[in-house]
């Protein structure tokens, strides 16, 4: 609630006008810059002799290969000049679920709780989706 406030006198600063109609827009555009989900950004190892690199968000269980993933686009790559080595990065929800594959580290899966990035179990991962 207090971030709220400093950043509805943050923004009311900024506009023109009565001070109480600008502290009331201010407050609702506060409001709805805090209910908006958060989102991480999250980089993964780049190198194409170990395979390619991916993040999918778990959406749900599927009848042949267990789990629904649905493929996320990398929003950056930062790569050597060569394209052999470097980071490819990801943004990630707040509260959602993601496999990760990683070029020699395999794959895992990782949930945003709080603005972190949390490795998490396979077991948790299924009983989450159940």
């Amino acid at each position: 609630m207090k971030q709220i406030m400093k950043r509805a006198h943050e923004l009311a600063r900024k506009m023109e006008g009565d001070w109480v109609a600008r502290m009331a827009l201010a407050l609702r555009q506060a409001w709805k810059e805090a209910r908006q989900p958060k989102s991480v950004v999250y980089g993964v190892r780049h190198q194409p002799s170990g395979g390619r690199e991916w993040v999918a968000e778990i959406v749900g269980r599927h009848p042949k290969y267990k789990l629904d993933r649905k493929f996320e686009a990398p929003v950056e790559r930062r790569w050597s000049s060569s394209g052999k080595t470097g980071q490819t990065y990801f943004e990630l929800q707040e509260g959602r679920i993601y496999e990760v594959c990683e070029p020699y580290n395999g794959r895992y899966f990782v949930k945003v709780e709080n603005g972190e990035v949390v490795s998490i179990t396979a077991d948790a991962v299924l009983v989450s989706i159940a």
